[in-house]
């Protein structure tokens, strides 16, 4: 998959995203009217009692406006973010592994990442990975060399570019880790600069 295609899959992911806050939303705006007046989304007035002034749902209801409002915010403005990085930051070279972790509900996907630039010292993170593209799998198992984009805001981690694209963090799911040596040679990726590739 290619950069540019990478880029694209994380503008619709966003979009995607930014839908399902809204449905959550939403669904919290509807949870909020079943305790103030049921009749106005349909509820019989025979049956509207059961839910008038039900603390549950006033409790429902804020929470999923709660969390609908901070999933849209971040919907919205993590993307614009991790492209304003990649556009305006310096990469610098790293070690990368990318685990998967597969449940019955979900699979993510986590990028082991080492700066070995001070060898006596070396630094790590473990990124959860947001929007991950359909050839994240094929990165598993692969010690590789990637060239990493790190959020001046937080010295950590945003943006990992490896030899078939991009990998991006989720925000707030970066966890400084103690950094190791190489435990076999890494994999070349051709890294290139290309002036129009972002």
């Amino acid at each position: 998959m290619s950069r540019q295609t990478d880029l694209a899959f994380l503008r619709r992911y966003s979009v995607i995203a930014w839908c399902a806050s809204l449905l959550v939303a939403a669904f919290g705006v509807v949870s909020l009217l079943l305790f103030v007046r049921p009749s106005l989304i349909g509820v019989e007035p025979g049956s509207a009692a059961t839910y008038r002034g039900n603390p549950i749902w006033l409790v429902l209801g804020g929470l999923l406006v709660a969390f609908g409002i901070v999933f849209l915010i971040t919907a919205y403005r993590w993307p614009r973010r991790l492209r304003h990085v990649l556009r305006t930051q310096i990469a610098k070279p790293m070690r990368l592994q990318v685990e998967v972790e597969d449940s019955s509900d979900s699979t993510q996907y986590y990028a082991l990442i080492t700066d070995d630039s001070v060898r006596s010292n070396p630094r790590g993170w473990r990124v959860g990975l947001w929007a991950p593209s359909g050839n994240t799998r094929e990165l598993v198992g692969h010690e590789l060399t990637a060239m990493v984009y790190l959020d001046p805001q937080t010295v950590q981690p945003a943006v990992i570019e490896h030899a078939d694209g991009y990998l991006w963090a989720m925000k707030g799911a970066v966890t400084p880790v103690r950094g190791s040596t190489p435990s076999e040679p890494h994999r070349d990726i051709g890294y290139r600069v290309s002036s129009g590739h972002r």
